[in-house]
């Protein structure tokens, strides 16, 4: 027995120290390697995390700070300018396994990361901001709009249209209105003297929708368009479709937001998945092995 054991070790090929040693570097480089990748998941998981939680908590900061702005504003005196600014380019307020190394798929992430029970993450949470706003909009609240919420020229030539004037900036818009919905004004049996600063208003607002684009609509300006449309249908203008119009709009504009978050870690997750196959590139050779071995003891396959 002894002498057919002495005989097996005598034929079986002898590795050299330096192949030893070389064997132990590579171990250690992909040790090395595996422990920096694991780390790199770690902190891209931490990133996806805070981008959702940031969502989700935005809006409703959003709107706390536009309850603020809008209590100021209600306290200001009235100061009419002819030459009136708008803030168009204001910004919204706005370890592991090798297991791990196993193929692609968003299946893989860490399921806390997406996980809408996650309350942090939770889905609910921002459908109950959007339609907490959605609310807002149809509050009938003490209007709080100025002309300075408004890019109007008061000094300009002015045309007469029906019973009221208008800046030629504002003509145009004031003729599409008419041209599609009729003479809006036509409920109102108000003084076109007392009325007419609200039909100035409400037509400012109709042309500032055609000069923004979405990215430029912001939640005080959606709130300035509430209480102008508010103001008209209060003296029975008819004007039920700028109200209508304006939800579409305040529901888009969270849907921007959204789109902008969704974008962020879309990029994210194509960065892991780029990061994931190269990952499973450097260490497919050994992944058969570790199969080998999972569940067993390392001595498998020493005594054949």
């Amino acid at each position: 027995m002894h002498s057919q054991i002495a005989q097996s070790q005598a034929t079986r090929p002898r590795v050299s120290h330096k192949t030893k040693s070389k064997r132990r570097r590579y171990r250690l480089k992909r040790k090395k390697k595996f422990e920096e990748l694991t780390a790199e998941n770690r902190y891209l998981k931490g990133i996806i995390e805070g981008l959702i939680s940031d969502y989700m908590q935005g809006p409703a900061r959003a709107l706390q700070n536009q309850e603020d702005s809008v209590a100021q504003s209600a306290c200001q005196n009235d100061h009419p300018s002819f030459y009136l600014q708008d803030h168009q380019g204001e910004d919204s307020n706005f370890g592991g396994t090798t297991e791990w190394l196993d193929g692609l798929g968003l299946d893989d992430l860490p399921d806390d990361v997406l996980s809408v029970e996650n309350p942090n993450n939770s889905l609910n949470t921002q459908k109950n901001t959007v339609a907490e706003f959605l609310k807002k909009i149809d509050e009938d609240v003490a209007s709080s709009v100025h002309l300075t919420d408004f890019m109007i020229c008061l000094d300009q030539e002015h045309k007469t249209i029906g019973r009221y004037s208008f800046p030629l900036s504002l003509v145009p818009t004031v003729q599409k209105i008419i041209n599609v919905y009729g003479d809006v004004s036509s409920g109102s049996l108000m003084s076109s003297d007392v009325t007419g600063r609200v039909y100035l208003f409400f037509c400012a607002t109709i042309k500032e929708m055609e000069d923004l684009e979405l990215h430029h609509v912001t939640e005080e300006k959606l709130l300035k368009w509430r209480d102008a449309i508010k103001d008209a249908l209060r003296i029975n203008f008819k004007v039920g479709f700028a109200m209508h119009h304006l939800k579409r709009i305040a529901c888009a504009y969270f849907g921007h937001v959204g789109s902008q978050v969704l974008q962020t870690i879309d990029e994210k997750l194509n960065a892991l998945r780029k990061e994931r196959a190269r990952t499973y590139q450097d260490f497919k050779d050994c992944l058969a092995e570790a199969d080998d071995f999972r569940g067993k003891s390392v001595s498998t396959g020493l005594f054949p």
